[in-house]
């Protein structure tokens, strides 16, 4: 598996090929809780992520971190071609392009 991403309140961290992809389209990047792109995650796992929770436990009780991103090594190629075209249909543009 590849990592592509690790989504955690105020320290995410990003694959550059990844991070490239969702600078590119424009979305509202910080929407919940303080993760970064975390709303979009459905796109992410359509696209061929395998995503899961990273969960902190404290004696009788537990809260919510964040989520990793991973990714199979066979089909990161796969991955990096589709999302771009996912997330596109969310902002009505091309792959690639910026709307203002």
């Amino acid at each position: 598996m590849t990592r592509v991403a690790t989504l955690s309140i105020g320290e995410s961290q990003y694959d550059d090929r990844f991070w490239q992809i969702l600078e590119a389209t424009g979305l509202e990047r910080e929407e919940f809780e303080g993760l970064d792109y975390f709303s979009y995650v459905p796109f992410f796992v359509i696209a061929g992520a395998t995503v899961a929770p990273r969960i902190r436990v404290h004696g009788d009780h537990t809260h919510f971190e964040g989520v990793t991103i991973d990714v199979p090594d066979g089909e990161i190629e796969f991955f990096y071609e589709a999302l771009p075209h996912l997330l596109a249909q969310i902002t009505e543009a091309e792959p690639g392009e910026h709307q203002a």
